[in-house]
C-alpha cells in the first residue's frame, strides 16, 4: 500500500512525470513506489513542497525549531 503523503503528491497533475524527470527515472518506476526512496527524498521535497520529515518520518526527525501545536 502506498504511503498517504506520497499518494497525496501523486494525485497532483503531472506529479509522476515531474518527479520521474527530476530523479532520472521512468514514470513506471516512480508509480511503483510505496514510499519515497531515501536517495530521492530531497528532490521530491523540493518538487512537492513537503518537508523531508513529512515524506519519510522514519528517516528524518521534525526540526527542533518547529513548534508542535498542542
Amino acid at each position: 500500500m502506498r504511503d498517504a503523503v506520497l499518494t497525496e503528491i501523486m494525485m497532483r497533475r503531472n506529479a509522476n512525470k515531474r518527479i520521474s524527470a527530476a530523479c532520472g527515472l521512468s514514470t513506471a518506476a516512480v508509480s511503483q513506489w510505496t514510499r519515497v526512496p531515501r536517495k530521492h527524498v530531497e528532490t521530491v521535497s523540493k518538487l512537492s513542497g513537503k518537508q523531508p520529515h513529512e515524506l519519510r518520518p522514519d528517516l528524518f526527525s521534525v526540526p527542533a525549531h518547529k513548534e508542535i501545536a498542542a
